[in-house]
């Protein structure tokens, strides 16, 4: 029996194949969507409480989620397009503005501490860093109330420029979070070499944990 051509209509020139012509149409429409957001004043952030196993009703601190509303009114939380918008400008624009909406919420409630994500990336963009130092100055309680979180895999791009930030800001009492690790990108070795004050295990080395002898080594 022959097989049938295959024909793949609409696909544009320079597309090999439908799934990838359809991965980069999602990526630029996510990319279109968090630009139009930003440009519209739509993004916020949603604060969560992070309280301690032995002490669940007092948190230990908040965390600060970006979020950014789509021209419908739905709110769409950062796992829903962090990755597509990673390595672009509007990823440096979404993390000055959860900074410096973070900032301002410490300003207004001088006893809240609070973790902010933040990409390595922005560690080199002078609009984000600018925010920072800012930031500390003019609030002398404000390092040692700020946690700024960073993930693996954007910890491990850039490592010496990490470290080197981290140092100089925990010496203004900033702390650092490395997110979901274990995930599969950070050594032991380069962990040690980061000096994190906290580490958020990925969920799949917690998941049933107190039924689970392998997660509970």
């Amino acid at each position: 029996m022959g097989r049938f051509p295959t024909i793949w209509a609409d696909i544009p020139a320079g597309h090999d194949n439908p799934l990838n012509f359809a991965v980069t149409s999602r990526d630029r429409s996510v990319i279109q969507m968090v630009t139009d957001a930003v440009q519209n004043d739509r993004a916020m952030l949603a604060y969560q409480a992070i309280v301690p196993a032995g002490a669940p009703d007092k948190p230990a601190f908040y965390e600060g989620l970006i979020r950014v509303m789509d021209s419908t009114g739905r709110i769409i939380p950062a796992c829903d397009f962090i990755a597509e918008i990673e390595a672009t400008e509007t990823g440096r624009i979404i993390d000055c503005i959860a900074l410096q909406q973070g900032l301002r919420a410490m300003h207004d409630y001088p006893d809240l501490r609070l973790a902010i994500n933040m990409s390595a990336r922005s560690i080199g963009y002078p609009r984000w860093m600018d925010i920072l130092r800012t930031g500390l100055r003019a609030d002398p309680t404000a390092g040692e109330r700020l946690i700024l979180e960073i993930t693996e895999s954007s910890a491990i791009i850039l490592p010496e420029l990490v470290i080197s930030f981290m140092t100089e800001m925990q010496a203004e009492g900033v702390s650092f979070a490395l997110d979901d690790f274990g995930s599969g990108y950070t050594s032991f070795r380069y962990l040690k070499q980061f000096y994190f004050d906290i580490l958020k295990i990925d969920g799949q080395f917690i998941r049933g944990i107190a039924r689970d002898p392998d997660n509970q080594i």
